[in-house]
């Protein structure tokens, strides 16, 4: 469906002269991604809205999308795929939110920052078997992705001075899931090497 969806807007843009018809298969693959990341976050922002948790879905939503960008890590391997695992773990993140206590809440959002800060500096970036990173790239992505992450620990730390808790460990859930999708990216490399 996002195939023919993207193939269709390709041809749009071939028939308006917007692109040449020789990029056709650059583009089809281009608007694909475009419209699997909509439908993710059109998916979650609906979540959020309905639970009434919006603004700390849009929250969770940007540190996850900034930080995964920088450092790359697991990719799925379909669009079905991909979606069920956004939304399974946003909906992690809401289950947990609403079940950990408020008392623990800021100690929860301690360990799993600092996991995270850990991770990244020790992994990212993290490309794959189809998009590998070279040299030069990934020393620029690597410096992004350190001064991302160590922002991100500052934040949480000041929300937690501030009592904000639930939005600390907004942030914090989202930058461990990049982290895990780091470990599982790297695990993936070196299981299947460059080539996968």
């Amino acid at each position: 469906m996002l195939a023919s969806q993207a193939k269709r807007i390709s041809s749009f843009c071939i028939s308006n002269g917007i692109i040449l018809e020789q990029d056709r298969e650059k583009y089809d693959y281009c608007y694909e991604i475009m419209l699997s990341t909509l439908l993710n976050f059109a998916a979650v922002l609906l979540i959020g809205l309905c639970t009434g948790f919006l603004a700390q879905t849009v929250c969770f939503m940007l540190v996850f999308a900034v930080l995964k960008s920088n450092a790359g890590g697991y990719h799925a391997e379909s669009h079905l795929v991909c979606f069920a695992e956004t939304v399974g773990t946003f909906l992690l993140y809401r289950l947990l939110a609403a079940v950990i206590p408020a008392g623990i809440l800021p100690y929860v959002s301690i360990v799993l920052i600092a996991f995270a800060i850990i991770t990244v500096f020790i992994l990212a970036p993290v490309g794959t078997g189809n998009k590998p990173i070279g040299r030069r790239q990934s020393g620029q992505l690597k410096r992004d992705c350190c001064l991302i992450i160590l922002f991100l620990g500052a934040a949480v730390f000041f929300l937690l001075f501030f009592s904000a808790a639930q939005w600390a460990f907004s942030i914090s859930f989202a930058v461990a899931a990049v982290s895990v999708s780091l470990i599982i990216g790297k695990y993936q490399l070196a299981k299947h090497g460059p080539e996968a």
